[in-house]
């Protein structure tokens, strides 16, 4: 017989070892039902244990509308329905739910039961502070963390552990960890394949500082579980994510990859190592996209898995594209695997110079160990004070090459060091800025041709132009002066004043 109890709305604490916990979505709060007794409008639910053993009893929340939302604290709680064939914790609805976390929280489940399952299509939130953490343990073949919605991690120690073959974390729609939050998600070693670490139908979202460690489960016949595995894409902007893909022991089994991605993986800060697992046949992937590839920044390695017939790539897709400041190192699985496949033929590095900014690194080594690099040098550090911004020194200073009528100026027009050489009838001026003038007479130049020297070739940190001498010659008068202006990767040619 169902019993109704009409309590005011306050902050109720509630002991799961007096049994099953029931919180439902209400106009006024959450209506909180434990051994047929029913608390309405309920502000701030909060859930504990009384003792540190773990109760067999369990939690389940409903957010049956769209519009419902849930907020339930789990504080130091200590579930284990192993015994029940039941989820310890279980989200319903189509409505949105926040668990809380206060302090240790350890869920564990029974076989084919996620330590929490979320079966609504609902967004599910857990969030956290920097001392509170949670440990969701799925029971065998199953999740450690499932949500047919959205997941979102924001802050707190979370650890999700899938058995033989579930994965860490499962969600049909995104995954976003933000907030700081520190994430193991690791997959179940399983008979035949292995489980993902972190697997989403609609894509990862990975920022905000946060540390993510995804492994994949080992396969016993067939393949390893994937360390994150997104049928939408992959972001990481602010973060430190460390992606392992599990083994295929088997004769015939392929590693895990790293990452795999249906959509665009894009890294733009912080450090990315991924990494595919061995194959028993074929090795993983570090980095697969059947999308693009776009890293722009951040220290990313990426190495594909060994196998007994064929290496994993360290970064495969259709299209790979790097900019910017990113520092990448790129490892080919043994034997026949390729640093950077993209579209079936390893990336020729000369290809992306232009794309990249000072300091930006890219190491790739091959499958028999060869490896091939390309850098942008950072720009000249500032000796003494000055107006340029753009590194060295604006204190006016003679050019190393000695000639009445050529200078070269920072981009406040003050006077800096160049280095400037003869190779045939080509003279090349270099200077390490991202911008920078080159300043020269024509009577000056008339001097250089008189020399012998038919082009000049002018070269900063990104940019490099070559000149005629006979053709600037014939543009202007005596006093004319030739400016030539590189800023980061573009030029400008001006002779008298006037645009060319």
């Amino acid at each position: 017989m169902l019993t109704t109890l009409a309590a005011p709305a306050f902050a109720k604490t509630w002991y799961i070892e007096d049994g099953d916990i029931t919180v439902k979505a209400s106009d006024t709060g959450n209506d909180v039902t434990q051994k047929d007794k029913t608390t309405y409008g309920d502000k701030d639910t909060i859930i504990t244990n009384r003792k540190e053993d773990a109760s067999s009893n369990t939690v389940t929340i409903e957010t049956n509308d769209k519009n419902d939302k849930v907020e339930v604290t789990l504080k130091d709680v200590n579930i284990d329905t192993s015994s029940r064939k039941k989820a310890a914790v279980s989200v319903t609805g189509e409505g949105d739910t926040n668990i809380k976390l206060d302090g240790d929280n350890a869920l564990k489940s029974d076989i084919y039961r996620s330590g929490i399952y979320g079966s609504g299509s609902g967004s599910l939130t857990i969030s956290g502070g920097e001392n509170d953490s949670l440990t969701a343990q799925g029971g065998s073949g199953a999740n450690g963390i499932s949500s047919s919605g959205s997941l979102t991690i924001s802050g707190g120690t979370v650890t999700a552990n899938g058995d033989d073959g579930g994965r860490g974390i499962s969600s049909s729609g995104s995954v976003t960890i933000s907030g700081g939050s520190t994430v193991t998600a690791n997959g179940g070693s399983g008979t035949i394949s292995g489980g993902d670490g972190i697997w989403s139908g609609g894509g990862v979202t990975i920022s905000g500082g946060s540390t993510v460690t995804a492994n994949g489960g080992n396969g016993g016949s067939l393949v390893g579980g994937d360390g994150i595995r997104s049928g939408g894409g992959l972001t990481v902007s602010d973060g430190t994510v460390t992606a392992k893909g599990g083994n295929g022991d088997s004769k015939d089994g392929y590693g895990g990859d790293g990452i795999r991605s249906g959509g665009v993986v894009t890294i733009s800060g912080n450090t990315v190592n991924a990494a595919g697992g061995y194959g028993g046949k074929v090795g993983g992937y570090g980095i697969c996209s059947f999308d693009r590839v776009a890293i722009s920044g951040g220290t990313v390695e990426a190495a594909g898995g060994n196998g007994s017939t064929g290496g994993g790539s360290g970064i495969y897709s259709s299209v790979i594209d790097l900019s910017g400041s990113l520092e990448l190192t790129a490892k080919a699985g043994s034997p026949t695997g390729k640093a950077l496949l993209q579209n079936g033929r390893e990336l020729d590095l000369d290809t992306i110079k232009d794309k990249l900014d000072p300091g930006a690194k890219v190491t790739a080594t091959d499958a028999n160990g060869k490896t091939k690099q390309v850098s942008i040098p950072r720009p000249v550090e500032p000796e003494e004070s000055s107006s340029s911004s753009d590194g060295g020194s604006a204190t006016p200073s003679a050019p190393a090459f000695s000639l009445p009528g050529l200078t070269v100026t920072d981009k406040s027009g003050a006077v800096i060091d160049s280095i400037s050489t003869q190779s045939g009838n080509t003279l090349t001026v270099c200077v390490g800025r991202l911008t920078a003038s080159f300043r020269i007479s024509l009577a000056a130049l008339r001097q250089l041709r008189a020399e012998g020297i038919e082009t000049i070739t002018f070269q900063t940190i990104l940019c490099s132009t070559t000149l005629s001498v006979d053709e600037l010659l014939a543009m202007g008068g005596e006093d004319a002066e030739v400016v030539l202006t590189h800023h980061i990767r573009s030029s400008t040619l001006t002779v008298g004043g006037k645009a060319v």
